[in-house]
């Protein structure tokens, strides 16, 4: 390779322990040249079970996994906590129900050095156990495995990806009222837009691979229905926050979307919640209605961010500016 970086791996967790002893073993097999320097922070984000011990137990290039607590709970408070400590020119991110294959580190450094790149996304696949042939695109997408990805600016998943510490600089934080811990999703997607409006690349590394191993209940009705509510108060974030969009009339919109779920559920018996699975138009009147709902709620705000801005702070975001790249 060109160059040698130094690298800092994080991964958070929360009452895990078993999936995050399988993740830290796979991490531990990862093929890590003498060079380089490299240090694996996990982050202990208020458990309550075995984490610590497991954590304090693993091995990572020949070391123990730096232990770091973070009490406030939610997954961006974790990784944002992480990048204060975090010594490494490039970040990686996994999550702690993902195994890694052994040349990992080296393809998603590969990927940085060939595409010169600011920002890489993996490839995530889902485990075998939970593959089933209804699974549409949009649900491999909810489950943070898709097919596959845009090679230029793909969407960032946090399940596997890496970027310069660099960028920290322009977009200091994920937004810690989203993501895993809230009722939100979209951590990664909102970091990865800022990135974008930046004037970053971010480059799809098909070759450096994880196998995805979320809990099996992802797969039933319920959870089907949960993920669409937290996606439509993501969109709801993203639209008024962010964008400075307007949803005209949310109320009556939701009580539209609500009537044509409940018809439609009259009209076409769905499947126990327990069950396996879930209709398409389900998902998307859930999803739509959650928007409609949670845009009520968030416009009785001021915005967190300016227009497509990187920063946030209490009203007083600050716009974005397109990055000068150079070449050193």
């Amino acid at each position: 390779m060109a160059s040698l970086p130094s690298i800092s791996l994080i991964s958070s967790t929360h009452n895990r322990a078993p999936s995050l002893r399988q993740t830290l073993g796979a991490l531990g097999k990862v093929k890590v040249l003498p060079d380089w320097q490299a240090e694996l922070i996990v982050v202990d984000n208020a458990s309550t079970d075995d984490t610590a011990r497991v954590i304090r137990s693993a091995k990572f290039a020949n070391r123990t996994p730096e232990y770091l607590y973070e009490p406030l709970k939610g997954k961006s408070n974790a990784l944002n906590a992480a990048f204060r400590r975090a010594e490494g020119e490039i970040i990686l991110l996994i999550d702690d129900d993902v195994s890694v294959a052994e040349d990992w580190v080296e393809q998603m450094i590969a990927a940085f050095e060939q595409d010169q790149a600011d920002a890489v996304v993996g490839k995530i696949v889902l485990a075998e156990n939970l593959s089933r042939p209804w699974l549409t695109p949009l649900q491999k997408w909810w489950l943070a495995a898709p097919d596959n990805q845009a090679e230029e600016q793909p969407g960032l998943i946090g399940a596997n990806m890496g970027f310069r510490r660099k960028i920290l600089q322009r977009v200091p934080a994920f937004d810690p009222e989203i993501g895993a811990g809230t009722a939100f999703f979209g951590e990664e997607a909102l970091f990865g837009k800022q990135l974008v409006e930046a004037g970053f690349k971010i480059k799809y590394a098909p070759n450096a691979v994880v196998v995805h191993r979320p809990d099996e209940s992802r797969l039933r009705r319920y959870a089907w229905i949960d993920a669409a509510r937290k996606k439509g108060h993501e969109e709801a974030y993203f639209r008024y926050h962010w964008q400075h969009e307007d949803i005209r009339a949310p109320r009556a919109s939701w009580l539209w979307y609500a009537l044509k779920l409940r018809l439609r559920r009259i009209f076409q018996q769905q499947p126990p919640l327990e069950s396996e699975g879930i209709a398409a138009w389900e998902m998307s009147y859930v999803q739509s209605m959650e928007t409609c709902r949670q845009f009520s709620v968030e416009r009785r705000r001021p915005r967190n961010y300016a227009r497509r801005g990187l920063l946030k702070s209490d009203g007083l975001a600050v716009d974005s500016q397109p990055l000068m790249r150079a070449d050193a």
